[in-house]
């Protein structure tokens, strides 16, 4: 064989196979400054805690950046926030330096408007459904890790026979524990 093999996306005539997520262009990134700062545009006085862009390593404020009729939406409602990052043509994502890090962690985005008010009527309809269903999410992790714990119990039973019981079960429960 001589050329290299490449796989063929098939498509059906007439359609247009939708962009790769990989091709589509990051958001900008906005800055939630510490420190004083002044755009290099219109030379206006940012304070700490408000919103930066750089471009061509250049501070701009958000109206010289032309991100001013964003609207800024924290982080915490992982729902609001993807419908919002759905319905926004436009959205950028806002940083913050985490001097105890030493990096920058994500604080939310700047979205349009109208996109926020929509993803939070959408919110709003659907919350009872989704709050049973993190319920019904925590009970069945529940069982799943007391299960585990009991699986746990035994094979270290198994595998250290002079192991005492209360605290191959303690060894379990520790080991087990969601996030350790």
């Amino acid at each position: 064989m001589s050329g290299s093999l490449r796989p063929v996306r098939p498509t059906i005539a007439g359609t247009q196979t939708p962009p790769s997520p990989l091709s589509q262009a990051a958001p900008p990134v906005v800055f939630l400054i510490l420190r004083d700062s002044q755009c290099s545009d219109c030379g206006a006085e940012l304070e700490p805690g408000s919103f930066l862009r750089i471009e061509a390593e250049q501070p701009l404020c958000l109206s010289c950046a032309h991100l001013d009729d964003l609207e800024y939406l924290p982080a915490g409602d992982i729902a609001l926030t993807r419908r919002t990052t759905k319905y926004s043509q436009r959205i950028a994502v806002v940083v913050r330096f985490s001097r105890s890090r030493g990096r920058y962690e994500r604080q939310g985005i700047l979205a349009e408007t109208s996109a926020v008010e929509r993803a939070e009527r959408e919110c709003s309809k659907d919350a009872a459904e989704r709050a049973a269903n993190r319920t019904a999410g925590a009970a069945r992790r529940k069982v799943q890790d007391r299960t585990l714990i009991t699986r746990m119990t035994e094979r270290i039973g198994e595998l250290f026979p002079g192991c005492p019981p209360p605290e191959a079960s303690a060894i379990a429960a520790h080991t087990a524990v969601r996030g350790s």
